[in-house]
């Protein structure tokens, strides 16, 4: 299973999703992400090109893109992009797209029925949106409950924001913590003799 660790120098527990289970390039990459970020929000931070340099990316149809690190750093000074949008888009990207990966997975439990609704959020721009039917049962994880009994705009979630309202960076994490271990147990449980 994924572990919690101890951070090298910190002695902070961090969390270590395995590389031969599902989530594990996903959560690299967001992790990557929100660790590199200060770097363009936080000026006190020196940046690793000096000013007139960029960074190319190739592309197999088109030509090389460039970017620029200091000029994303100028657009956060401005106020064009910020810190918590950032970290609410990767939080919908590893949302939407951890779900995708496993949904054929879904055992229909309150739990993959939570994650079913937050992967929806994160595909309407981080805001629950509910058809007139949804919820159409329980979705619970841990101490978080979307309540099935009011539908579509009645239901207390619809409109609200999804990552930085209802949830933060950790719960997604943990919450993918979770959906693996549902899915290891049920090949598990799959595997063994009858």
């Amino acid at each position: 299973m994924t572990s919690k660790t101890n951070s090298m120098n910190s002695g902070v527990e961090c969390i270590e999703f395995r590389k031969d289970l599902y989530f594990f390039n996903l959560v690299s990459c967001f992790s990557v992400s929100l660790c590199g970020s200060p770097v363009i929000f936080d000026k006190r931070i020196e940046m690793f090109l000096p000013p007139n340099r960029s960074l190319s990316f190739s592309g197999r149809f088109v030509p090389n893109k460039f970017m620029a690190p200091h000029s994303l750093r100028a657009r956060a000074e401005r106020g064009d992009i910020n810190s918590s949008d950032h970290i609410a888009s990767c939080c919908i990207m590893l949302a939407n797209t951890a779900y995708e990966s496993v949904k054929h997975f879904n055992d229909g439990s309150e739990t993959f029925e939570f994650f079913r609704h937050i992967r929806n959020a994160s595909s309407h721009l981080n805001t629950f949106q509910f058809i007139h039917k949804e919820p159409v049962k329980p979705a619970r994880w841990r101490k978080a409950v979307i309540v099935d009994d009011l539908k579509g705009e009645n239901n207390p979630l619809y409109g609200q924001r999804c990552f930085g309202n209802y949830l933060g960076v950790s719960d997604i994490l943990e919450l993918l913590i979770d959906v693996e271990q549902i899915i290891v147990k049920g090949l598990e449980s799959s595997e063994k003799p009858k």
